[in-house]
């Protein structure tokens, strides 16, 4: 019978550190994965900002499923170096969207004009599943064209992700991470309405940035 251990090669954390080569430093993190003693792994920020290159030096888990533990500092990142390492990390590891300052929902025009009015959206799928579905921009064709094609007035939210009162989670769904809203939506996180326009044969095919351009002014 095998014997089944999860590794990290990254330690993911917003303390304050203030790192030199050569020092150590404690370390706390969630979830029972543990580290490679004395083999090199990153520190990152929770945003993947890459920090220093670390080696574990003591650890233990506890059955909070939490993690202890110290680490020395072998390299810090600065500069040009610490953002292209960054660059790395968020292209391998985040999520599309996970770094814009917008997410986007699609509704009818009749559906926003009535949530302006009272100042919150609140529809079926809030009512029904206990949040409202939106979309990162990479997914608004396939979402349109999946859930909007009898839609004749459709029009698309961006939605200021630090101005939402409500609770929003990041969530697997079909072909991605979608953020969830779970409350209504507060209309004053909308920072533009965008006209959405089908195409010839009926179908949608949605450039955010191209329409955003297009509609300024």
């Amino acid at each position: 019978m095998g014997f089944h251990v999860e590794i990290n090669s990254i330690l993911r954390s917003d303390e304050p550190y203030e790192l030199e080569v050569g020092k150590t430093y404690d370390f706390t993190k969630s979830g029972s994965r543990v580290f490679f003693d004395n083999i090199p792994v990153w520190l990152t920020r929770s945003d993947w900002t890459a920090l220093a290159e670390i080696q574990v030096v003591s650890q233990t888990r506890h059955t909070t499923k939490e993690l202890t533990g110290q680490f020395e500092a072998t390299h810090v990142y600065e500069g040009a170096e610490q953002a292209q390492v960054t660059a790395m990390f968020r292209r391998m590891y985040s999520f599309p969207g996970e770094f814009d300052p917008y997410f986007y929902l699609l509704e009818s025009n009749d559906i926003y004009q009535a949530a302006v009015d009272v100042g919150f959206l609140v529809r079926h799928d809030l009512r029904d599943e206990g949040f409202i579905h939106a979309s990162p921009a990479n997914q608004l064709t396939r979402v349109a064209n999946k859930h909007y094609k009898d839609v004749d007035d459709l029009r698309c939210a961006l939605v200021a992700k630090e101005r939402v009162l409500a609770e929003v989670r990041y969530e697997p769904a079909t072909a991605g991470v979608y953020p969830h809203i779970f409350g209504p939506l507060n209309m004053d996180a909308v920072d533009r309405v965008v006209k959405i326009r089908k195409e010839a044969d009926g179908s949608y095919d949605i450039d955010i940035d191209k329409l955003i351009a297009e509609q300024s002014g």
